[in-house]
């Protein structure tokens, strides 16, 4: 499977995982999001192997664009964390 087919059925599912309401029980939004961050490394390192470092940078950049409330989410998890230690 080429790298960027990869990256686009990431995105794809990035999005429907975005529709799905927000009042799920167990909070299934975040924990298919959680999920979807966990695979992030390897797509984005499977398109630098396949196609170099711009292309790299760009599945970067449009994964955190897309993520960006579920990282700033994770990000806030981690400092309260950090903060009562």
């Amino acid at each position: 499977m080429s790298a960027l087919i990869a990256a686009c059925i990431w995105a794809i599912s990035a999005n429907i995982i975005a529709v799905i309401p927000w009042g799920q029980p167990y909070r299934l939004h975040w924990n298919l999001a959680r999920l979807l961050v966990l695979a992030l490394p390897l797509v984005i390192w499977f398109v630098g192997k396949e196609h170099g470092l711009w292309w790299q940078l760009a599945a970067l950049g449009i994964a955190v664009f897309q993520l960006r409330l579920m990282l700033r989410h994770m990000f806030d998890q981690a400092m309260e964390k950090w903060k009562t230690r």
